[in-house]
């Protein structure tokens, strides 16, 4: 005999949960006043009878507020967090999926067509040929490192193969410039430990957004990423010297901002806090804490 299941929770109807609360509670201290005085032992003062009123009511109101309200809630809140735990593993699968095509795809038919033109420009005696040959291995060396620039953004490798830690090295690597920004980088307490999988992906995402925002929107030419053990967390914080922002008026935009968004969600999915310190011309932190999770041999 087949089965009905909703694969979908019942929307929770704000105006039936007002009306039962206030039936609920106008039947309880009805009832209540009926029967109070039958309870209690005459010449009881009023304030002792408005105590145990109180009490009976909130007795009764209560389960009625669980079952209409806060259970409905709470399977809410658990399923979003399912979705974006489940949203977030598979969007980190299509990204390890492009990372493998670009490298094994693209990256190696680019490497062998460089190598088909040195291979040219080594056996024609043509000078015009020789040049345009070399201008296009140069430009093919250009299209190259860009190449490698958006795979290690998409899923760095090092990122599985040493950790954490020299992910957020290689990516301070490739944001700082010489004379323009300067990127400091300190780890306390994480010296050859290798964390849950999951919990490095979370970290490297939010240090990855917090940056890319400073580099792209704060005008920073100084930024400094921590990377801390403490008290079984994982804390993370990421400070420049930028313009900064007014946190308040983003955060409760309709367009709110992406890369915010993901630095909270990723918190949160993980079991963690995130918040943004920041004014306009002032700078801005974002720190993180993360519970720690140290990798196991079953997950090496």
């Amino acid at each position: 005999m087949p089965t009905n299941f909703e694969l979908t929770a019942r929307p929770v109807r704000s105006e039936r949960v007002l009306l039962l609360v206030l039936v609920t509670t106008f039947i309880s201290e009805l009832v209540i006043m009926k029967i109070l005085p039958h309870m209690l032992p005459s010449g009881v003062e009023d304030t002792y009878e408005a105590v145990a009123d109180s009490c009976l009511l909130t007795l009764i109101v209560a389960p009625v507020l669980w079952i209409v309200a806060v259970r409905p809630i709470q399977r809410l809140a658990q399923s979003r967090m399912h979705f974006l735990r489940r949203a977030m593993t598979s969007q980190e699968a299509e990204r390890r999926r492009i990372t493998m095509d670009l490298h094994d795809g693209l990256g190696q038919s680019l490497t062998s067509l460089m190598l088909g033109l040195r291979a040219l420009e080594e056996t024609t005696s043509d000078a015009t040929l020789r040049q345009q040959t070399e201008d296009l291995r140069t430009m093919g060396a250009v299209i190259h490192d860009d190449l490698r620039r958006i795979v290690r953004g998409l899923r760095p490798a090092i990122l599985d193969q040493s950790g954490l830690v020299a992910a957020i090295e290689r990516l301070v690597h490739d944001v700082q410039q010489p004379g323009v920004r300067e990127v400091e980088f300190e780890v306390d307490g994480l010296s050859n430990v290798r964390l849950d999988a999951d919990l490095e992906i979370a970290a490297f995402r939010i240090v990855q957004e917090a940056v890319s925002n400073s580099v792209q929107h704060s005008s920073a030419n100084n930024l400094r990423v921590t990377l801390a053990a403490k008290k079984n967390n994982l804390v993370l914080r990421i400070a420049d010297n930028g313009n900064g922002f007014d946190a308040s008026a983003v955060l409760s935009r309709t367009d709110f901002h992406y890369g915010l968004m993901s630095i909270r969600e990723r918190a949160m999915i993980s079991g963690g806090t995130a918040e943004i310190q920041t004014s306009p011309n002032g700078g801005t932190i974002v720190s993180a804490r993360l519970p720690l999770l140290i990798r196991t041999e079953n997950d090496a």
